[in-house]
């Protein structure tokens, strides 16, 4: 139980330091006010275990078509739904930034919320298709396959394609680190980034976990009612 305060205590310490720090931004650099560069230490975070929640769900679907485990199917579905509400998360944070640094919530010439929305399309498309498959076999087949091949697409649209497109893209290129691949960051930004993206993670495992044994009780009880 313990381990479930250590949690709160590292997001809280993380949303405060947040915000009672500096700008991770030199207001001489920023576009708009600097303020709204401290989105930084939670849009980066939340895009990062969107694609972390991506590759488990390929993991787990490459074990589901090995074995036929329904316990792969449940954690890979598990995983691309919480990577799915983490996407949005990213897309929501993201906007708000684009529309005080930019003036516009969305530009479909920005390459990163282009990426985004063809992601957050791609895994609707995962759900419906499941959704309109009654047999469990079948389903979980059909999703593994979709869930490995949107897996990798998703890691092409969040990691590479926007650096093959640079110059359609309007985010901070050095965020985190320079051309060189040289730390940009100062101590303290570097601090509490780290801290935000360990706190985010290890949530995720334990929203991962309960989400996992709810999916799983629902299942049981379906098949009790079958």
């Amino acid at each position: 139980m313990w381990w479930k305060f250590l949690i709160y205590a590292a997001i809280t310490t993380v949303t405060v330091l947040a915000f009672v720090t500096s700008s991770p931004m030199n207001p001489a650099n920023s576009l708009g006010g600097a303020e709204v560069y401290r989105i930084f230490y939670f849009h980066v975070p939340q895009a990062w275990i969107a694609a972390l929640a991506f590759v488990m769900a390929l993991v787990y679907s490459v074990k589901y078509l090995k074995t036929s485990d329904p316990e792969a199917d449940i954690r890979a579905v598990t995983a691309n739904r919480l990577g799915l509400v983490f996407a949005i998360l990213a897309t929501v944070t993201g906007s708000i930034f684009a529309k005080v640094t930019w003036g516009e919530f969305w530009n479909w010439s920005e390459i990163r919320e282009v990426s985004i929305f063809i992601l957050l399309v791609m895994y609707g498309g995962y759900f419906a298709l499941r959704s309109a498959i009654t047999d469990p076999e079948k389903k979980a087949s059909l999703s593994a396959v979709v869930s490995i091949l949107f897996s990798v697409a998703a890691l092409f649209l969040i990691f590479i394609l926007p650096r093959l497109y640079v110059d359609f893209s309007q985010h901070p290129s050095d965020t985190i680190v320079d051309e060189q691949g040289k730390m940009t960051m100062g101590r303290n930004v570097r601090l509490i980034f780290f801290s935000s993206l360990a706190a985010y993670t290890i949530l995720f495992l334990w929203i991962n976990k309960l989400s996992v044994a709810v999916e799983r009780i629902g299942r049981n009880r379906l098949m009790r009612n079958m």
